[in-house]
């Protein structure tokens, strides 16, 4: 490989993804409902700008897009125009796309008759297919892929990718998941060791909506995340990689920020908040510092309050918690420009208590703060409590995955936290 190049790949853009659940926007004007409403209806549009405008200012030498283009097989009209418009401006700038399709907008699906730009090539549902990158009449790079002829796809379609002798960089494009990961449905499933023996350069993923990289070099086997991220646990940047190929042919990995709308969560102590005017004015600092952090893009935050303090009974009455959403979301929402609007406010705070002294005493309280504290540690006490939650996790399904350590963490704070509440009453605490 004589000089370097350049490439973005890009997964999961979900265009036109519907928005539910905002009635509560009625508490503000019209103008400013409808300025949210419209940068949650363009949100998914806006990030497939960002990417283009990426490849543009960037020079990429082509862009990949690892499946679910569309959030649905039966593609709505208005999805499918902007796709085509964004196409063409790849078109004028000479950068080839290759578009592979998921299990979201798989080929058994409802499509429009519109003409594509000739810079693009859809992967043939069902079987590999390879398309030549060149540059000045010379091959720099070879990218194989294939689409979802149905949305449920149990085959591992990594196992059908052969690397050609003569291809000088090699990317695959599939829409998979790796490792058997519960987050997602085991749709093309496959090993990450089988990918690292197929002798490709660079594995462009999608269908995982974080971004992970599984690997960085020998080869690169790489999950760019959402674009732009469309619920709650979609949270932080939504992101495409762009991969920089140097002369040598090894890949360089940059993630760059693509999303319009971020969704962040808040978590608020008040532990030291003894007031509800201190609580607003808290409050109002995080949210303040936070659209500093973010400048120049609308942000949808969803806070929590926790920890154990004096106003724990207060936040528990009726209207408190509407209370604080209706002053504070016109405050931070307006008829123009760039948003923050509080999502919900949910209340996970306990009343103050002495744990010294609990522990200290002879009490069933000291026994439970024991076990707690013993399930935090490795060994046999959590080993047994994952063991006693897993059930009730297969239950659910895929809807519901194991929780890994943080969230175990978590699901054991909270019910110490409500245990203690039942044993001690509220009498003993206040």
């Amino acid at each position: 490989m004589e000089t370097g190049f350049s490439f973005i790949h890009a997964a999961d853009l979900h265009l036109d993804s519907p928005w539910r659940g905002f009635a509560d926007l009625e508490q503000v004007d019209g103008d400013t409902r409808e300025n949210i409403l419209r940068q949650l209806r363009e949100c998914t549009f806006a990030a497939l700008d960002n990417i283009v405008n990426a490849c543009v200012t960037r020079r990429a030498d082509f862009l990949v897009l690892a499946g679910d283009i569309y959030d649905l097989a039966d593609r709505g009209l208005r999805a499918q125009l902007r796709f085509q418009k964004a196409l063409e401006r790849l078109a004028e700038a000479d950068v080839p796309v290759f578009v592979a399709h998921g299990n979201h907008d798989h080929h058994g699906g409802q499509q429009a008759d519109l003409g594509w730009p000739a810079n693009t090539h859809y992967f043939a549902p069902g079987e590999v297919e390879s398309r030549p990158v060149l540059r000045r009449g010379r091959e720099i790079a070879r990218v194989y892929g294939i689409s979802y002829p149905r949305r449920e796809v149990k085959e591992n379609y990594a196992a059908r990718f052969k690397r050609e002798p003569d291809a000088p960089f090699a990317v695959a494009v599939l829409h998979c998941n790796v490792g058997g990961g519960a987050e997602h449905a085991d749709y093309a499933p496959c090993t990450l060791e089988e990918l690292i023996r197929s002798g490709f350069d660079y594995w462009a993923l999608g269908h995982v909506h974080r971004r992970v990289v599984l690997r960085e070099q020998g080869p690169c086997v790489v999950y760019p995340g959402v674009p732009q991220g469309r619920h709650p646990r979609e949270t932080g940047p939504g992101c495409c990689c762009l991969v920089r190929v140097g002369p040598g042919g090894e890949p360089g990995l940059e993630f760059l920020e693509t999303d319009a709308v971020r969704w962040e969560q808040v978590r608020v102590s008040v532990e030291d908040t003894a007031t509800e005017q201190q609580l607003l004015e808290q409050l109002r600092s995080g949210l303040d510092r936070l659209r500093r952090e973010h400048a120049g893009r609308s942000l949808m935050v969803r806070l929590e309050l926790a920890g154990r303090g004096p106003l724990h009974r207060r936040l528990r009455q009726p209207g408190i918690v509407a209370g604080l959403l209706e002053e504070l979301r016109p405050e931070y929402a307006g008829p123009a420009g760039p948003f923050l609007w509080l999502e919900s406010l949910r209340v996970a705070t306990a009343a103050p208590v002495d744990r010294a002294a609990l522990e200290r005493e002879a009490a069933l309280p000291a026994d439970l703060l024991a076990i707690a504290r013993e399930a935090r540690r490795p060994g046999v006490m959590r080993d047994r409590l994952l063991q006693y939650l897993a059930p009730l996790y297969e239950k659910a399904g895929r809807q519901l995955p194991p929780p890994g350590d943080a969230e175990f963490d978590e699901l054991l704070s909270a019910a110490e936290e409500t245990a203690l509440d039942l044993l001690l009453g509220e009498d003993e605490r206040r």
